[in-house]
């Protein structure tokens, strides 16, 4: 009994051993079997929604002969509407139009359908829609005739597409059949694979969990995929809403560059459509008369490279009005090959305008600017020519025996004369500072010596109204800087000058600072720093709420200072702009009643001390003969064409004992040179026949020995001293000058070995 229970056991134990793994293998297997049902009817369902996709498409073809009837009965109506017909004639359109797009190929089935579907589109582009435009156009052409003609075209354009349909449906009938077909044999096939699945469990139990493994990878896949179509196609949505609704114009075009799609931004814009620019190229279409033709060589080159680039150029739009667009164009990438092209082009009409407005009032204003200095310049002239004879003549008379009451007259005459040369020389300094033509330059300066010498020449005018005048400058103050050195002195004079005549009691003291920059030294070794300059003044003093404006071209403290104390009141808009033009700063302090700080602040460079005084010698000439000892001993030529000028220039001459011969223009100048060697020849500038720069240019190029030649001119604008030094002249001489300036000028050849 025993043995017995024991084999029963042991076939208890095996049979369980064979059932369980079997049980298992059987779940497995109808598992499997219940996903590939759900899988068979997943694919029955894509066969139906394929089908469903067929019809749809069809379904468009359908459309196109649902308005070609609505088209064939709006031409038909007793009393046809033209809108009705060109609605009814749009929508036809539209229809045939999708009906030739390439995803049709597929809907049809066949590409002789789609080549057909395309024939009657071009049928209907060439032939029928041109002829209802026309009638459109002119209701009065539609006679009874005509209607019927039209409708009979559009009757055989539907038949055509009836009979297109009609084939197309036969495809589709055919192709679902054996999509059909397809699905049953694989449901039966499917069927059986379960009876199969039966008799394999044993082979298949090893397989279950492998399978399972990859069904889930499969499933996960299958869901990551879906989330990354889903966000791709949100993706999608959202940027053709903003290609749809942008401003911007967006091209799409072949890799022949011929247009396939623009956006609705292009037809708002240009006028066109897209049935009107389909296949046309950008540049043929949208180029006329002033569009540059090397933009367009460029963006050609650029198109035949393949190449993305960025441009702007004038197109025209349908009505043929231009506007200015900048251009984006990128080239579209498939499998590295180019397969068209995206331009975005952005309308910059009004930016393009601005700009243009802008560089023809900046023309304009330079314009302006140029002829009110040459204005300036020509009434400098013309005031400075007679001023010249009043100042000479005035100062030869206050050398002379005079009665006290004479003397008093030829005193007002002369400083009357002065006042008028120096308004006439801040107007002409103030139109050049306005205007931007005045060049400075980096020399070395001597502070200490520059304002010993601006006290000193403003001393005698300190003295008469019993003021006092001092400077100081402190330790720390270098002794040389490099800044425009005849600009500071100017402005130095200007506000000395100002404290003096504004102070009633008390003086003006000038002091000096230097506030060096905290920054290591340059490649030269030399340190940036600031130079700064107080004048205090105890006089009047400014209120505060004039303080801004004495800054500003003709204003003053006050206008009663006008009537009291005279000026043009630019002297310190001069100063202002000049410390600009050396990159400083001009400020104020005051109070009423207790007197006013000016301050100029400059920017500037400690100098070396090889650098002291460079610049200032006078070459000796070549050309070495003796040396002249005295101004007496000159042989002096005076060319002269003003008789009044030409007179006191030899008055003044014979003050400082030298009898001159004289030239009336720049012929005679050159013909008296060759007769005989002077040694200076003051040559006047504006002069009949020949000018003083063609004489001086004609005694350069004869060679030989050579005077030296001093310009007198009444030119005394921006320039005008470096102009006529470059041209071979040694010295400059301004009208009107005083018989310490022609003084100066004949001591200068002293030196010169000629």
């Amino acid at each position: 009994m025993r043995g017995l229970w024991a084999v029963e056991e042991g076939r208890r134990r095996i049979l369980v051993a064979l059932v369980i793994p079997a049980l298992l293998a059987l779940a497995g297997t109808v598992a499997l079997s219940a996903l590939t049902i759900n899988a068979t009817g997943a694919l029955s369902d894509n066969v139906r929604l394929t089908q469903d996709l067929v019809d749809g498409n069809v379904r468009t073809l359908s459309q196109v002969q649902r308005e070609l009837l609505r088209l064939e009965a709006a031409l038909e109506d007793g009393d046809p509407h033209p809108d009705r017909i060109d609605l009814a004639r749009q929508l036809a359109g539209q229809r045939i139009q999708e009906g030739t797009l390439d995803y049709q190929g597929r809907t049809l089935g066949d590409t002789g359908l789609l080549d057909r579907s395309r024939a009657l589109a071009a049928d209907w582009r060439a032939d029928l829609d041109p002829a209802v435009r026309a009638v459109v156009a002119d209701p009065a052409t539609l006679t009874h005739a005509r209607q019927e003609q039209l409708a009979g075209q559009v009757r055989a354009l539907e038949l055509g597409y009836n009979s297109l349909v009609s084939e197309a449906e036969h495809v589709r009938k055919r192709d679902a059949a054996e999509a059909n077909a397809a699905t049953d044999h694989l449901v039966r096939n499917t069927r059986w694979l379960l009876g199969g699945l039966v008799f394999t469990l044993f082979a298949l139990v090893g397989l279950v969990g492998g399978m399972v493994h990859v069904l889930y990878a499969a499933r996960r896949a299958q869901l990551v995929q879906t989330a990354r179509l889903r966000a791709a196609r949100a993706q999608l949505q959202r940027h053709s809403v903003a290609v749809q609704t942008t401003d911007n114009l967006v091209v799409v075009t072949d890799a022949d560059a011929r247009i396939e799609w623009v956006n609705p931004a292009f037809t708002r814009h240009t006028g066109y459509t897209l049935a009107e620019v389909e296949g046309e190229s950008p540049g043929e279409l949208l180029t006329g008369p002033d569009t540059d033709q090397r933009t367009v060589a460029f963006m050609r080159e650029k198109i035949a490279a393949r190449e993305p680039f960025t441009s702007e150029v004038l197109n025209y739009d349908k009505a043929g009005e231009p506007y200015w667009i900048a251009l984006e164009v990128r080239p579209i990438v498939d499998n590295d090959e180019v397969t068209g092209f995206v331009a975005v082009q952005t309308d910059i009409t009004k930016r393009r305008a601005t700009e243009d407005a802008l560089r023809r009032a900046k023309e304009t204003a330079e314009e302006t600017a140029d002829a009110k200095q040459r204005f300036l310049a020509s009434m400098s002239h013309e005031i400075r020519t007679p001023l010249n004879a009043v100042l000479g003549l005035t100062e030869l008379l206050l050398d002379t025996e005079l009665a006290p009451e004479q003397r008093q007259y030829v005193q007002t005459a002369h400083q009357s004369g002065r006042h008028l040369l120096a308004i006439v020389n801040d107007i002409l300094d103030f139109s050049a500072l306005e205007s931007g033509k005045v060049e400075t330059e980096s020399t070395s300066a001597d502070v200490r010596e520059t304002l010993a010498d601006v006290c000193a020449m403003l001393q005698p005018k300190a003295d008469r109204a019993g003021l006092t005048l001092t400077w100081e400058a402190p330790a720390e103050v270098p002794q040389l800087v490099c800044t425009d050195v005849t600009r500071f002195r100017q402005v130095l004079i200007n506000l000395v000058s100002n404290g003096l005549k504004f102070t009633d009691t008390g003086g003006v003291r000038v002091v000096a600072a230097y506030r060096a920059d905290d920054l290591p030294a340059d490649a030269d070794g030399l340190l940036g720093g600031r130079l700064v300059v107080e004048v205090h003044d105890t006089g009047m003093g400014i209120p505060a709420d004039r303080l801004e404006r004495i800054f500003s071209p003709f204003a003053q403290g006050d206008a009663s200072t006008t009537r009291t104390h005279g000026g043009t009141g630019l002297g310190l808009a001069i100063c202002t702009r000049i410390a600009a033009r050396l990159g400083g700063a001009l400020d104020v302090r005051s109070t009423p009643g207790v007197g006013s700080v000016f301050t100029i602040s400059l920017p500037v460079r400690t100098c070396p001390v090889a650098s002291a005084g460079a610049g200032t010698g006078t070459p000796a000439r070549a050309d070495a003969g003796h040396v002249v000892d005295g101004a007496g001993a000159l042989a002096v030529l005076l060319a002269e064409d003003d008789p009044v000028n030409r007179m006191v220039a030899l008055h003044m001459l014979r003050r400082l004992g030298v009898e001159a011969d004289v030239a009336t223009d720049g012929v005679e100048a050159v013909e008296a040179t060759a007769l005989r060697d002077y040694d200076v020849v003051l040559m006047d500038v504006n002069m009949p026949n020949l000018d003083g720069v063609g004489a001086t240019r004609a005694l350069r190029e004869r060679g030989g020995r050579q005077p030296h030649v001093v310009a007198l001119t009444a030119n005394a604008a921006e320039g005008d001293r470096e102009a006529l030094l470059a041209t071979g002249m040694d010295a400059y001489l301004s009208k009107p000058y005083t018989l310490a300036d022609l003084e100066r000028v004949l001591a200068a050849p002293r030196a010169l070995v000629v």
